[in-house]
Parts: C-alpha cells; sequence; structure tokens
C-alpha cells in the first residue's frame, strides 16, 4: 500500500481485511517506511482490530528496526484470538512530503506478550 501526500494534513487512508476468526492469538509482521522530506513533516500510521460491527480497538505496537531497504522498518502487532477485520490507517502530515509505505504483510504465531509492553501508540517517523 502506498499513500502519496498529495491531500491535507490529517487526510487519512484505510486498508482493512475480510473478516478473520483467529482460534489462537496471531503475529501480523510488515514492512513500512514512513517517508518524510524534511524532519517533522512526516505521518502516521496505526493498526486496528475491527469487531464484527466494525468497533475499532488500537493494537499495541511493536516497531522493529531498520531493515536494509533504504529506511524501511519491520514492525509488528499481537492479534488475539476472536474474530476481527485488521485494519492499516495511514494519516498523512505535510503534503506532499509525508508519504507512507506498507509491504510484505505476513500472518504468523503469536509474537510477543501484550502484557509485557507498554502500549506506543502509532508509528511515528522519527
Amino acid at each position: 500500500m502506498a499513500v502519496v501526500s498529495a491531500g491535507r494534513i490529517g487526510d487519512q487512508v484505510a486498508l482493512t481485511s475480510q473478516l478473520q476468526q483467529f482460534q489462537q492469538p496471531a503475529c501480523l509482521t510488515f514492512d513500512f517506511l514512513l517517508d518524510e522530506s524534511k524532519p517533522g513533516n512526516s505521518g502516521t500510521l496505526s493498526v486496528y482490530l475491527l469487531s464484527k460491527h466494525r468497533f475499532p480497538t488500537p493494537l499495541r505496537l511493536n516497531q522493529g528496526t531498520t531493515t536494509s531497504n533504504g529506511g524501511w522498518k519491520r514492525g509488528s502487532v499481537y492479534i488475539p484470538s476472536g474474530t476481527y477485520h485488521v485494519m492499516f490507517l495511514a494519516t498523512i502530515g505535510q503534503p506532499y512530503r509525508s508519504d507512507i509505505y506498507i509491504d510484505n504483510v505476513e500472518l504468523g504465531s503469536a509474537c510477543y506478550d501484550p502484557h509485557s509492553i507498554d502500549p506506543t501508540g502509532n508509528f511515528i517517523s522519527k
């Protein structure tokens, strides 16, 4: 997914999965890039679980290390067992200066205990 920041500050784009039943906890990992042409212009990337009725629950985000691919980072979120839609929500910063990219989304077994990490909110480029 590529979100090109040609709109206004705060514009959002969502990528939402089909309703999925998770029989056991899972780990969703993905690569992301919050591209900013100048420091302080970045957008944000959030990940939510949506109930069957589309009620959003923010996920605890684990921002991984930078990959060797030009500033891309590997991130992950813990998904508890249950039935959900998974939603990526990209919010742009400064127009034409805060593109957001997501790639290589993978679902695997549980990646960490969610109670051992403080919630960090959004992925924000630093």
